[in-house]
């Protein structure tokens, strides 16, 4: 659909851009963390079904500036704030015509040895999906996003070729 072209385009953030995260001081203690006005608990050495879980609970709520808050704390993503703010814009314009997200399905889980890990999710908006990917890495004792993507590009997910594509000689 070209409508999200530009979601696309400025949601996808580059993996060679972001350096690995340093390595987390684990906490037996749950940190409070305030962000966005609101207070939240994160255990260290959360995993990254628990912070997708958080993510899209906030995105439920029409809470897109939480959502990424939480989901980028402590991350190389959130010391680029022009980045992050570019994504809760075009995530709330994503939203808008797409439809309110009622829902998530985690679709695969593809780990690259016991460090790395990428989850493919489908958001369920009310009138159409997205599939998301996110890319944690584990430097230590903690899981950190280091990428996600974005698109409306449904047919890969069946091994199907984009017609786009096929059309190009």
């Amino acid at each position: 659909m070209k409508t999200i072209a530009a979601f696309i385009a400025i949601a996808a953030l580059p993996a060679s851009a972001q350096a690995p995260a340093a390595p987390a001081t684990p906490s037996a203690k749950p940190a409070v963390v305030a962000e966005s006005g609101a207070q939240t608990t994160a255990q260290a050495g959360e995993e990254p079904e628990k912070i997708v879980a958080r993510f899209f609970s906030y995105l439920q709520r029409k809470d897109v500036d939480t959502a990424y808050d939480q989901l980028t704390r402590a991350t190389k993503i959130a010391e680029r704030p022009e980045d992050v703010k570019t994504l809760k814009t075009k995530t709330r314009e994503a939203i808008s015509v797409f439809g309110a997200i009622g829902g998530y399905e985690i679709v695969t889980k593809k780990a690259v040895g016991e460090r790395l890990v990428r989850y493919t999710v489908v958001s369920l908006g009310k009138e159409f999906p997205l599939r998301w990917r996110f890319y944690f890495y584990k430097p230590a004792e903690a899981w950190k996003l280091i990428d996600m993507r974005v698109d409306d590009r449904l047919a890969a997910m069946f091994d199907e070729v984009d017609e786009d594509k096929a059309e190009r000689p």
